[in-house]
């Protein structure tokens, strides 16, 4: 694979990092530990490409793209359902890691179906019980941008593979862009 699929990876790093900080001042920790999720996936996919590494790296790209975007999801929903925080989060960190690592370690062929459902929950939750800011749309339509394009782009035939692959990763970036623009114009949570 060439190196240029290191670009759009980079892309996600760069919201990522931007978005995950900008959340962790706001105290919404939990939103920027799915920033960290993500970001962290999309770091190794950069490096995978980016340093000729696609064979050393492959299988741990796969796996912390999958676990991590899992765990990422599952943050995004709790935010989205509980808008709780102080000792409660800690306990929230610890569930959504258990599920995760448990669905990937010993469930793996559910991983895929439940990231969907976990992302059509958050965009069921951002609908009926969004966020209290005056950008509260922003949430749902970051929510359905990443359901349609793991549904849609992921795999698609109609695309070539590299274009795929960087359309699919720049609609993750900009996805993820407007959950935490969405988050950080709401009341403070965790």
């Amino acid at each position: 694979m060439p190196a240029h699929y290191a670009l759009s990876d980079a892309a996600i790093v760069l919201v990522t990092v931007f978005a995950g900080m900008a959340l962790w001042r706001n105290g919404q920790r939990l939103l920027a530990f799915a920033m960290a999720c993500f970001g962290t996936a999309a770091a190794i996919g950069a490096l995978r490409f980016g340093g000729g590494l696609q064979e050393e790296l492959a299988t741990l790209h796969s796996g912390a793209s999958q676990f991590l975007g899992f765990a990422g999801v599952l943050a995004v929903l709790s935010s989205c359902l509980f808008r709780a925080g102080g000792r409660v989060a800690v306990v929230r960190f610890a569930i959504i890691l258990c599920v995760a690592g448990a669905t990937y370690l010993f469930a793996h062929p559910l991983l895929g179906p439940l990231f969907l459902l976990s992302v059509a929950i958050t965009v069921a939750a951002s609908l009926f019980r969004p966020v209290s800011s005056r950008h509260f749309w922003l949430v749902p339509a970051g929510s359905v941008i990443m359901l349609a394009n793991a549904v849609f782009i992921r795999r698609a035939s109609w695309l070539e593979e590299s274009m795929g692959w960087h359309v699919y990763h720049m609609l993750i970036a900009f996805a993820l862009a407007l959950l935490a623009m969405g988050f950080l114009s709401a009341k403070r949570t965790v």
